[in-house]
């Protein structure tokens, strides 16, 4: 009889160290999870901090290329003022070619007008393109094309 209790201990002793074994086990898991609820929380605070910035970083790129394509329209409405300031220059210069600037004897220089000038000139002044030519010496088609590219440009 005492060997059936004997038995009958062991067996209980057993039982309960294996009961206690697996709540440790549970217990370990338990803060298992517990840490790594706590780490995945870090990193999404993490995530979210670095969301931001990089909503920041893109705001303020977005701001500096509106910056970027105002200036270039600046730039570009400046371009087209000098460009029209030089056309009015050049056009000035056209209309009014036989102005004589008065130099001084010992130093001389020559002035030779260009073709283009010369044809234009005789255009502006109502000349065909035939007559051009012939005054010129040179090509009717020569002298047609340098009109049609004062006009495009102007």
């Amino acid at each position: 009889m005492s060997t059936l209790l004997w038995m009958i201990s062991f067996l209980l002793h057993g039982i309960s160290i294996l009961a206690i074994y697996l709540l440790l086990k549970d217990r370990q898991n338990l803060d298992g999870n517990k840490q790594t609820e706590k780490i995945l929380k870090e990193t999404l605070v993490e995530i979210q901090r670095e969301n931001r910035m990089l909503q920041n970083l893109l705001a303020e790129e977005k701001k500096s290329e509106e910056n970027l394509v105002n200036n270039e329209e600046i730039k570009t409405e400046s371009f087209k003022s000098q460009k029209e300031n030089k056309e009015k220059d050049t056009q000035a210069e056209m209309k009014f070619p036989d102005i004589e600037i008065p130099q001084s004897s010992a130093y001389q220089d020559e002035v030779e007008t260009s073709l283009e000038a010369k044809v234009l000139q005789l255009h502006t002044n109502g000349e065909t393109i035939d007559d051009i030519a012939k005054k010129l010496n040179c090509g009717k088609t020569e002298a047609e094309i340098i009109i049609k590219m004062y006009q495009k440009k102007s």
